[in-house]
C-alpha cells in the first residue's frame, strides 16, 4: 500500500484497523487479512500520520485502541459495510441487467396517470421506485439522490443543474356542494365566501401555497376553517356540505368517488393555471426522462382528458405539450 493510498483512508486501511481493533493484536489482525505484520504496523503508523493522532496503544497487551481509534473505527465499520453493500448491488447489476428508476409524482399526478405511467414503465424497467407524495418532498429526493426523476407542479427554480420539461398545464376551478351548484352559479371570489367556508389546500403544500398567493392577489381575505393536504379529502368535505374549495382537474379525477355529489364550476376570477413538470438532473437518466415524458404524455391524453372532458364539459381542455 502506498502513502499516498494510506493517507485518503481507503477501504483496506479502514478493514485493518477494523481487524486490529477485534483482534487486539497487529499479528493476528495480519493473519485475519491475509498480509505480514509489518504491513499491519505500517497501515496504522499511515493512518496516525494523516489523522495526526495515535490511534492505537502500543503499551497495552492486548492492544488497546485509543479515545481517537475507537471513534474511527466505529465509522469504519458503516463505511466499510456501505461499501461492501455498493459493491454486491453494482455485481447484481451486471449480472441481472439490473435496471432501477427512483420517481416521484405529486399525488394528482400519481393518482391518475400514475397507474398507466407505471405500466408501461414495467415493460422496460426491471425495477421502478415510486413515492407519492408533496412536491417539497419530491424536490428535497431530488436534492439528496434518493429520487432519479420527479413529477412536480413545483419547477424548483432555485436549484442549479436540473432539466424542467413541461409536461401538462391545467386551469383551476372551484368545487362545490351538488345541492348549492346553481347558488354558486355566478358569484364573484367573495361572494362564494359568504356562502360556505373555504377549505383550503394546506399551505405547506406547493399547490395550496399558489392557491393562498392568488387569494392575496385577489384581494380576498378568508377566514381560516380547515386546512387538508389531500384532494380526495378536500372533497369529501365538499361532497358532504361542509365547504367549497380552488381545485384543479387532476385533483377532482383523483377525487373522482364523490363526484356524483359536487358541482365543479369555472374559476370566478382570473385566470389561474400550473404547470406540471417532468424534472431530472442534467446529464443523467435520460432514457428513463425520454419513456417517462411519452408514457405520461400519452396517458394524459389517452385516458385523463376523457375524464376531464366527461365530468367538466364547459372546460376548455387543458394542454398537453
Amino acid at each position: 500500500m502506498t502513502s499516498n493510498e494510506t493517507q485518503t483512508l481507503d477501504i483496506r486501511a479502514l478493514r485493518v484497523v477494523m481487524a486490529v481493533a477485534v483482534s487486539g493484536s497487529f499479528t493476528a489482525a495480519a493473519k485475519t487479512l491475509g498480509l505480514t505484520q509489518s504491513a499491519i504496523s505500517q497501515v496504522i503508523s499511515g493512518i496516525e500520520r494523516t489523522v495526526g493522532t495515535r490511534i492505537v496503544d502500543r503499551t497495552k497487551r492486548p492492544l488497546r485502541l485509543t479515545q481517537a481509534g475507537v471513534s474511527l473505527n466505529r465509522n469504519a465499520c458503516q463505511i466499510v459495510a456501505d461499501m461492501d453493500k455498493l459493491i454486491a448491488q453494482t455485481r447484481e447489476a451486471a449480472l441481472l441487467s439490473h435496471v432501477e428508476v427512483r420517481l416521484g409524482m405529486i399525488d394528482s399526478f400519481s393518482a391518475t396517470v400514475g397507474p398507466y405511467l407505471l405500466k408501461d414503465m414495467v415493460k422496460s424497467t426491471d425495477h421502478i421506485r415510486a413515492w407519492s407524495g408533496l412536491a417539497n418532498t419530491h424536490a428535497r429526493g431530488l436534492l439528496n439522490r434518493q429520487l432519479d426523476l420527479i413529477i412536480s407542479s413545483d419547477p424548483n427554480e432555485d436549484m442549479d443543474g436540473l432539466v424542467r420539461l413541461p409536461l401538462y398545464q391545467e386551469p383551476f376551478l372551484i368545487a362545490v356542494p351538488r345541492e348549492l351548484g346553481e347558488r354558486f352559479r355566478g358569484l364573484d371570489l367573495n361572494g362564494c365566501v359568504r356562502t360556505l367556508p373555504f377549505i383550503r389546500f394546506s399551505a405547506r403544500s406547493h399547490f395550496g401555497g399558489k392557491i393562498e398567493r392568488y387569494l392575496r392577489r385577489c384581494a380576498v381575505n378568508i377566514p381560516n376553517f380547515v386546512e387538508i393536504d389531500t384532494a380526495d379529502v378536500v372533497l369529501a368535505m365538499i361532497a358532504n356540505g361542509l365547504g367549497w374549495a380552488i381545485t384543479s382537474p387532476l385533483c377532482v379525477i383523483q377525487g373522482a368517488a364523490h363526484l356524483d355529489r359536487i358541482a365543479l364550476l369555472p374559476l370566478p376570477g382570473p385566470a389561474l393555471l400550473r404547470m406540471i413538470y417532468l424534472i431530472y438532473r442534467e446529464g443523467e437518466n435520460e432514457e428513463a426522462a425520454d419513456r417517462i415524458f411519452r408514457s405520461s404524455r400519452d396517458a394524459i391524453t389517452q385516458y385523463v382528458l376523457p375524464e376531464i372532458k366527461r365530468h367538466m364539459p364547459w372546460m376548455k381542455i387543458p394542454h398537453v405539450t
